[in-house]
């Protein structure tokens, strides 16, 4: 009898193991992980896109030409060991400095691409630099300006 227990537990055990090795499955390559809704981000993480990316966003919202695309990712590769290099030390790490620095990059980057685009996406750029996550951004609303729905 004590055997049969014995086989028993081993067969449901084995029957729990099974499904969930079978279910498991590994990332593609270079497929980033999933972090839950609301998940904290690890220390120096950031919301912000990779350069290639920020370049296909900006191809499909701009309307980019090949001559453009070639021209935004040169200068997204000229300034991308010094922002990695900021953006290494987590938000709540940067000095006031780096904080400088990284203003100073930015807009400097920004007013680079600006030159490369046409009038018409020059606006939509400016419009994507003003609304939503781009507020704040060089060119963005002032953090102390008034709001459009706030009371006068």
């Amino acid at each position: 009898m004590k055997m049969f227990k014995l086989t028993l537990a081993i067969a449901a055990a084995a029957f729990v193991a099974i499904p969930s090795t079978t279910f498991a499955q590994d990332k593609p390559a270079g497929e980033k992980p999933h972090r839950p809704e609301g998940a904290a981000r690890p220390a120096g993480a950031s919301h912000r896109m990779d350069p290639e990316a920020r370049l296909k966003a900006m191809t499909e919202k701009l309307g980019l030409d090949a001559d453009q695309q070639a021209k935004i990712k040169a200068i997204f590769e000229k300034n991308a060991a010094k922002v990695k290099e900021l953006m290494s030390k987590g938000r709540d790490n940067l000095t006031d400095a780096d904080k400088t620095a990284m203003r100073d990059l930015f807009k400097s980057q920004g007013e680079e691409i600006n030159a490369v685009l046409k009038p018409e996406q020059q606006e939509k750029f400016k419009a994507m630099h003003t609304t939503g996550r781009g507020a704040g951004r060089p060119g963005g609303p002032k953090a102390d300006a008034p709001k459009a729905d706030a009371p006068k």
